[in-house]
Order: structure tokens, then C-alpha cells, then sequence
């Protein structure tokens, strides 16, 4: 009886887990919609596990950063926010392969600074030039 009822809790645990965590990407969503952003994709979640000892304990945390893709200016750009947690940045720029960094992660853009930020003579990463398109939407 004490097994059925402990898989029943660890069940219910697990789900809502998994509920609030998928509550926190749909909120994310919603906020880049909010931004002025029309086309965000599929959030997914990284986890990034850390651990410090401190004396004789070691303390662990872990972080969870949601990511969205949105394409601006035929650009595939990444947004990134640690979950819980209020703001996002612009982490990454995904052209040929490759995600190099978006120089200085700015934060919490709407749609129309990040048009602002693609046209202006600002630095832009690695193969930005391949990707962008200033008469697409």
C-alpha cells in the first residue's frame, strides 16, 4: 500500500514539474508576442547544473534557461531567459550551421529595436551578412 501511494505522489510531482516548466515557456512566448514579436518558435529549456563546496558541504543549484527562436529580417534570431526570473536577451544569431553570440546580449528589445539593432553600424556577430535582409519582414 505505501509503494502505491508513494508512486502515485512521485507521479503527481513529476507532472507538475513538467506543467510549471512548460507555464514558464508558454509565458515567454507570450511575452515576445507582447514585444511585437509574430512568429516566435518552439521554446525549448536548458538545464545547467553547478555545484561549490564550501568547507566541508558542497552546495548544488541548478539554472534553467528557456530559448526561442524568432526570425526578424530573415535573420534566425535566439532569445534567451533564465526561468523565474524577469527579462530576456538577445543570445544568439543561428546562420549556416553555426550560433555565434550576439555581442553584449541586449535586453528585453521589442520587435522594433531589434529592427533598429540589425540596420544600425553597431557589431554584429560572425555571418550576420549572410542572413540579413532589410526589405523582409
Amino acid at each position: 500500500m505505501k509503494r502505491r501511494i508513494i508512486s502515485v505522489l512521485l507521479a503527481l510531482g513529476c507532472a507538475a514539474a513538467l506543467s510549471a516548466c512548460a507555464s514558464n515557456e508558454d509565458k515567454f512566448v507570450t511575452e515576445l508576442k507582447a514585444a511585437g514579436f509574430t512568429n516566435p518558435g518552439q521554446p525549448s529549456t536548458e538545464k545547467e547544473k553547478k555545484s561549490k563546496k564550501i568547507g566541508k558541504r558542497t552546495i548544488k543549484s541548478a539554472d534553467k534557461t528557456i530559448e526561442v527562436m524568432v526570425r526578424v529580417k530573415g535573420c534566425d534570431l535566439e532569445f534567451a531567459k533564465t526561468s523565474g526570473q524577469t527579462g530576456y536577451w538577445l543570445d544568439e544569431l543561428h546562420v549556416k550551421g553555426q550560433e555565434p553570440d550576439w555581442p553584449g546580449y541586449p535586453e528585453n528589445l521589442n520587435r522594433d529595436q531589434v529592427v533598429k539593432l540589425l540596420a544600425d553600424n553597431s557589431a554584429k556577430p560572425d555571418g550576420f551578412k549572410d542572413c540579413y535582409k532589410p526589405n523582409e519582414s
